[in-house]
């Protein structure tokens, strides 16, 4: 047998063996996506992970010796893979052929994503029947940091966690490539440890944003968030977000961070502002209007 018939046998067999065994691809359709794609170093990313059922069968979903059927791989911007905690074994559930399910996972609980630069992320799908993952797409999310605009250091009350630790709260901008995100970062003062960073949402600088600290060591900003709305927030000494509410210019009355006699802070002028009641009316402002998130 000369080669040229070897070559064609074998690509006669590679033919049949095709069609008769199902695309192992074709099991699940799997589509990654994140919250955004610019982030500060040590920010919370959340990813979204879309599944189309199309084996053709239902399937019990469910890890192999009990871990879950979900898994994440992220490659840091050195392209080495960075080292992940174990996800917490799901339920197992029944997955209805031609049916699509979806998934919010905060995978910064996951890694940490400390490096300057680009992070590919990707999911892989446990398929019980085949025994196999099967991966999704790669989603980038690009990592900076930014000069502070803002800053001063604060002690944590005695009635609280940590009480007496000196710690330092932050406020920066990141431009994206469609608005301007206001972000606060609490770290300790000595040793610059960052405790917490997350964005309080987009912030138009036209009116610069006020800023001070109350006598129980709160942060209170209020920063415009849409044309003519601002919004008023509140971080304890933990770094967390404790209120957020918002308020109306009304032509030349903007409101404005005011200290009380008691020494507690508040807002004065504007009137106050609820995005939810005005986009159920009717003739609302359009959502795209609206404070992101609301």
């Amino acid at each position: 047998m000369n080669r040229n018939t070897v070559r064609f046998f074998l690509l006669i067999l590679g033919l049949l063996f095709a069609g008769d065994r199902p695309s192992l691809q074709a099991q699940y359709m799997t589509n990654v996506t994140l919250n955004k794609v610019t982030y500060l170093t040590y920010e919370a990313v959340e990813a979204t992970v879309t599944i189309s059922n199309r084996s053709g069968a239902d399937i019990v979903m469910g890890g192999p010796s009990g871990q879950s059927w979900l898994a994440f791989e992220a490659i840091a911007p050195s392209g080495n893979a960075v080292p992940a905690m174990q996800l917490l074994a799901d339920d197992n559930m029944i997955f209805k052929s031609g049916t699509t399910i979806s998934k919010k996972v905060l995978i910064s609980n996951l890694y940490t994503f400390s490096e300057y630069g680009t992070y590919a992320v990707s999911a892989s799908i446990y398929h019980p029947p085949s025994q196999q993952y099967y991966g999704s797409n790669r989603a980038r999310a690009v990592f900076t940091d930014a000069k502070p605009f803002w800053e001063q250091s604060y002690g944590v009350p005695v009635d609280q966690p940590n009480a007496g630790q000196i710690r330092r709260y932050t406020l920066s901008t990141l431009r994206d490539t469609e608005r301007t995100w206001l972000y606060v970062r609490v770290l300790e003062d000595k040793t610059k440890l960052k405790l917490t960073t997350f964005s309080l949402g987009s912030c138009i600088l036209v009116a610069d944003p006020q800023i001070t600290v109350d006598s129980a060591n709160k942060l209170h900003v209020l920063f415009m968030a849409v044309p003519h709305i601002y919004a008023h927030v509140i971080i304890d000494t933990q770094g967390k977000l404790e209120k957020r509410r918002y308020f109306k210019e009304l032509e030349t009355n903007r409101p404005k961070l005011v200290v009380q006699n008691d020494q507690s802070i508040d807002v004065q002028g504007g009137e106050s502002y609820d995005p939810a009641a005005v986009a159920a009316k009717p003739k609302a402002r359009s959502v795209a209007q609206r404070p992101p998130g609301l």
